[in-house]
C-alpha cells in the first residue's frame, strides 16, 4: 500500500510528452489531487526519477535538478506545470508547499501536505519536500513550527526540508506590493534554530536557509555550523547581496573559506541575471555576473574547484508560477560559464549525492 497511490498516479496519466521524458498528468490544481501515500517509499520514487533524468540526457538536453522553488498548491495546474518543465529539461524539482497568511490566521496550521498531493498527482518530477519556512507560520511560531517539521519529516520519510527564512528582505515583488510582513528576522542561533540544525545534524536530512547577506549575520552561523558539523545545510541564493554597505565581507574567497572550513554547507544557484536591480536598494543584487551573460572568474574558479557543494534551483514561487522557462535561461547562461564536467555535477549530480548520499552513474556525453 505504501506506493499504491504513487503507482495509481503513474498508470492513469492521460499522455506522453513528445520527449518522452516521463508521462504528463492530466489538468488537474494539484491542491485538489488525492494525496501520495505515506512514508515515501524514496528506492521506488528513485528508480521513477533516474529513468526521466536519463531521458531527457538521451533528448541532449542538460538535465536539471530544482533544489528550491515553492508554491500554493491550489494554484498549480500539474500538466501545465510538467509540460513547462519538460520544455526546459527540467528533470525534477523541490517544491516546498506555502502556508498561506489566510489559513495560518483561521486555523493556525503549521504544517502542508502539498508535497503529497504533488507526489500523487506527478511522482515522476517532485521531490518530497517539507513545508516552507515562510511568514506568517514559522515566523510567529518558530520552534513549534520546527517541532512540527520534524516530526512530518521522520514519520513521512521526507527526503529534504524547505527554505527557512532567518532572514529575509521583501523580495523586488513584494517591495512593490508594500508586503513589509516579508522583512522577518529570526536568529540562526535561536532556539528554533538549534532544534532545526540539532536534527539535520542526527538525521542527515538537509534543510535550506534564506539568509540575506549581512556582516554581522556571518558569525551566528559559522557558530551553527561548527557546532553541528554533520547538519546539511543550503544557503540559498549564492551571491545575491542587496544592500553591498551591509556585506563588505562575503565574496568567492569568504565562501570558499566556509566550504574549506565547514564540510557541510552548501549553495544554491536561484539569483537573477546581470541586470536584475533590488528596488529598494536600486543595486544589482546577482553579484556572480561580469557582464551580459558572462560570469565573474573568481565565482567559476571556486564552484570548479568544489562543484559538489552547488546546487541548481529556480526559485519558483507562488507568485511567479510562469517563470520556470524564464528563470530556467538564467540558470543556464549561468551554468554554461562551467567546464562540461562541471556543469554536469551542479545541475543535477551534486542534488542526488546531498539528498541520497550516493553518486549518480549517468555519464556526461
Amino acid at each position: 500500500m505504501r506506493t499504491l497511490i504513487v503507482i495509481l498516479a503513474v498508470l492513469s496519466f492521460s499522455a506522453v510528452y513528445a520527449a518522452d521524458y516521463s508521462a504528463v498528468p492530466d489538468s488537474v490544481h494539484i491542491g485538489k489531487h488525492p494525496e501520495a501515500d505515506v512514508p515515501f517509499d524514496l528506492d521506488y520514487l528513485k528508480s521513477v526519477w533516474k529513468k526521466r533524468i536519463s531521458a531527457i540526457k538521451e533528448a541532449g538536453k542538460l538535465p536539471v535538478i530544482d533544489i528550491e522553488s515553492s508554491f500554493n498548491p491550489g494554484g498549480v495546474n500539474a500538466k501545465d506545470y510538467a509540460e513547462a518543465m519538460d520544455d526546459s529539461g527540467i528533470a525534477l524539482t523541490a517544491f516546498s508547499p506555502q502556508i498561506g497568511e489566510k489559513i495560518y490566521k483561521k486555523k493556525g496550521v503549521l504544517w502542508h501536505d502539498g508535497a503529497r498531493r504533488a507526489v500523487g498527482a506527478d511522482p515522476a518530477r517532485y521531490i518530497p519536500t517539507s513545508t516552507a519556512g515562510i511568514y506568517p507560520a514559522f515566523t510567529e511560531e518558530p520552534e513549534a513550527f520546527v517541532e512540527e517539521t520534524i516530526s512530518k519529516v521522520e514519520k513521512d520519510n521526507y527526503p529534504l526540508m524547505g527554505e527557512f527564512e532567518f532572514r529575509h528582505y521583501m523580495s523586488p515583488r513584494q517591495y512593490k506590493r508594500g508586503e513589509t510582513c516579508r522583512d522577518v528576522i529570526v536568529p540562526i542561533d535561536s532556539d528554533a534554530g538549534h532544534k532545526l540544525f540539532r536534527f539535520s545534524d542526527r538525521s542527515g536530512i538537509s534543510f535550506q536557509i534564506h539568509y540575506e547577506i549581512e556582516d554581522n549575520l556571518l558569525p551566528p552561523l559559522e557558530k551553527m555550523l561548527a557546532k553541528y558539523p554533520n547538519a546539511k545545510v543550503i544557503w540559498c541564493h549564492l551571491g545575491q547581496v542587496r544592500y553591498s554597505a551591509r556585506a563588505k565581507t562575503y565574496g568567492p574567497e569568504y565562501v570558499r573559506s566556509l566550504i574549506e572550513k565547514y564540510p557541510n554547507i552548501y549553495f544554491d544557484l536561484a539569483f537573477g541575471g546581470a541586470d536584475a536591480v533590488y528596488p529598494p536598494s536600486g543595486e544589482h543584487h546577482a553579484r556572480v555576473w561580469r557582464s551580459g551573460k558572462n560570469v565573474k572568474h573568481a565565482w567559476v574558479q571556486l564552484i570548479t574547484d568544489h562543484p559538489y557543494r552547488f546546487l541548481a534551483a529556480l526559485d519558483i514561487g507562488g507568485d511567479r508560477l510562469d517563470h520556470v522557462r524564464k528563470n530556467t535561461q538564467t540558470l543556464r547562461a549561468f551554468i554554461g560559464n562551467l567546464p562540461k564536467e562541471t556543469q554536469e555535477i551542479v545541475a543535477y549530480k551534486a542534488a542526488w549525492k546531498l539528498l541520497f548520499n550516493c553518486w549518480l552513474p549517468i555519464r556526461v556525453n
